[in-house]
């Protein structure tokens, strides 16, 4: 559990103070003067620091001056509050190092950094760490912090190993010292991350360097490294810089997640979630052309519901939307492998059967043709006609369906209920 250390000297502020960290769960040890605090901190064991401007035995910035001498913080966040909002403070706080200043007035502003700090501070994070680090005393420093915050460490030694290992292994950040055994530097391994195929090259890559000159960095940036740690490390940066590029590309993963899924969104069909016809659009031309190269058949069906207004007249349209619902059903229970079926629109829906020569296809039609006049969905009677065609040499896809469509016209013309093949 993460432990705050709140020093003010009236008992009701630090009670304010301690429910604002209360509520994230946060230990909270509290202290009525600088003194009193000053040696809490020296018995060490906290994870953030609250203090007032007003402490009674000294000011908060004399205070925050004098711990920083006994070197009792650390990286321990440091927080001031102040009942004057003085900018002159303020800035004189900010300038000693002081993390953020809050006017006793602003609790919001309070919670909601505490609220951040606190889920930063507690995020666990998964995944596993392409290391390239030829010192082993680095490595090890290195492979303990990042296993401190759930990471797995995979750790080589030159560039021509960390390269060849990205062909074959999935890695959720890159950590690459500059210099290295062999020929090939740092700036190889960040080069071949951002050649490597699909959504590899944009791996995030954290660059390590002993050398920490500014045309070092811009180096290693412009090869498409992320970010830049001078060498020797410091724990609490290098979490803090892989916690936030992992953060970052776990963000980015969402994004895409949600884009793909607003694309599935477009090429589906809302009512039976059926594809629609954008979907047949795009996935026509390479089954096409893979019945061309193969020299196997194609057979396209187009299904269009008998009297489907006089279903939504007769019964509504949401006994229309049963019936519509039911027959996606039926023919989606005999789609198999790579066969394609899209409502088309309204009424109607295509079924596409790749590699299913003409006569069976002919056979499985006439199947569903009878179970949806079997099916009676609300006890409604329904049927409906199919036209079929099957794929001509050198034929485009708006050739092959106006003649499954001409087909189901003719079957409605011939008294509806039928398949007719064109």
């Amino acid at each position: 559990m993460l432990k705050a250390l709140l020093i003010d000297p009236s008992r009701f502020q630090r009670s304010v103070m301690a429910s604002v960290f209360a509520r994230r769960n946060v230990a909270v040890t509290l202290a009525d003067s600088a003194a009193a605090g000053l040696q809490m901190l020296a018995d060490g064991g906290f994870d953030i620091v609250c203090f007032s401007h007003e402490l009674g035995d000294m000011r908060g910035t004399d205070f925050f001056r004098e711990a920083k001498r006994r070197n009792l913080f650390g990286f321990c966040p440091a927080l001031m509050l102040s009942a004057s909002p003085d900018k002159r403070f303020f800035d004189e706080a900010i300038a000693l190092g002081i993390t953020e200043c809050f006017p006793k007035t602003d609790l919001l502003g309070l919670e909601q950094y505490v609220e951040q700090w606190e889920s930063r501070a507690n995020r666990r994070l998964s995944g596993r760490v392409l290391l390239v680090e030829d010192s082993d005393t680095a490595a090890n420093f290195c492979s303990e912090v990042m296993h401190g915050l759930g990471l797995q460490v995979v750790r080589f030694k030159t560039a021509e190993e960390a390269i060849a290992s990205l062909e074959r292994e999935d890695y959720k950040v890159v950590l690459t010292d500059f210099v290295l055994e062999g020929l090939q530097t740092g700036l190889s391994v960040i080069r071949a991350v951002r050649a490597q195929p699909g959504r590899k090259r944009e791996l995030p890559i954290l660059a390590l360097s002993a050398i920490d000159s500014v045309a070092r960095r811009v180096d290693i940036l412009r090869a498409g490294a992320n970010d830049f740690v001078t060498k020797p490390v410091v724990a609490e940066e290098l979490a803090a810089r892989l916690g936030n590029l992992l953060v970052l590309r776990e963000l980015f993963d969402q994004l895409e997640v949600q884009h793909e899924l607003v694309k599935e969104m477009a090429l589906r069909d809302r009512l039976t979630s059926l594809h629609n016809r954008h979907h047949l659009v795009a996935e026509m031309p390479a089954l096409m052309a893979e019945a061309a190269a193969k020299g196997t058949p194609l057979t396209l069906v187009v299904v269009d519901i008998d009297h489907f207004k006089k279903i939504n007249d007769g019964y509504g349209h949401s006994r229309g939307d049963e019936v519509l619902v039911a027959v996606a059903d039926i023919l989606r229970g005999a789609c198999r492998g790579r066969q394609l079926l899209v409502r088309y629109g309204g009424e109607e829906f295509v079924l596409v059967l790749p590699g299913t020569v003409p006569i069976q296809a002919a056979l499985a039609v006439e199947r569903l043709r009878e179970r949806i006049e079997a099916a009676k969905p609300g006890d409604i009677p329904v049927t409906a006609s199919f036209g079929m065609a099957t794929l001509h040499p050198g034929e485009t896809f708006d050739q092959l369906f106006t003649r499954a469509d001409a087909a189901v016209y003719e079957a409605k013309r011939g008294g509806r209920n039928q398949v007719v093949s064109a």
